[in-house]
């Protein structure tokens, strides 16, 4: 199972409806529920978090440097096109590594 973090300001509102998005993009490209788990943070939050994939604003990335995980950043975190074409590469990478 692949561990994602949604990033946003406060981890509320906004980063719930990121998280949204990046589940549906990940449903659409046939991954299931099995396959990955979305979690939402704000940024203090996220640093201690064990998760394969942060994806969050350039701002936020800035405090994600010392991470052990792919951090994605995204202009419009609200876009799933957006979020897609950052996202999916990675995600895939990291699918097969886990699942060889």
């Amino acid at each position: 199972m692949i561990n994602i973090s949604a990033v946003c300001g406060m981890g509320l509102g906004s980063g719930l409806l990121v998280k949204m998005g990046i589940e549906r993009v990940l449903e659409r490209n046939g991954y299931g529920r099995k396959d990955f788990r979305v979690e939402v943070a704000d940024i203090s939050t996220a640093r201690s978090m064990n998760a394969d994939i942060f994806v969050t604003t350039a701002e936020f990335a800035k405090s994600l440097r010392e991470v052990n995980a792919e951090v994605i950043t995204v202009k419009n975190l609200f876009n799933e096109k957006e979020i897609e074409e950052a996202l999916m590469d990675i995600f895939k990478r990291i699918y097969e590594t886990k699942n060889k």
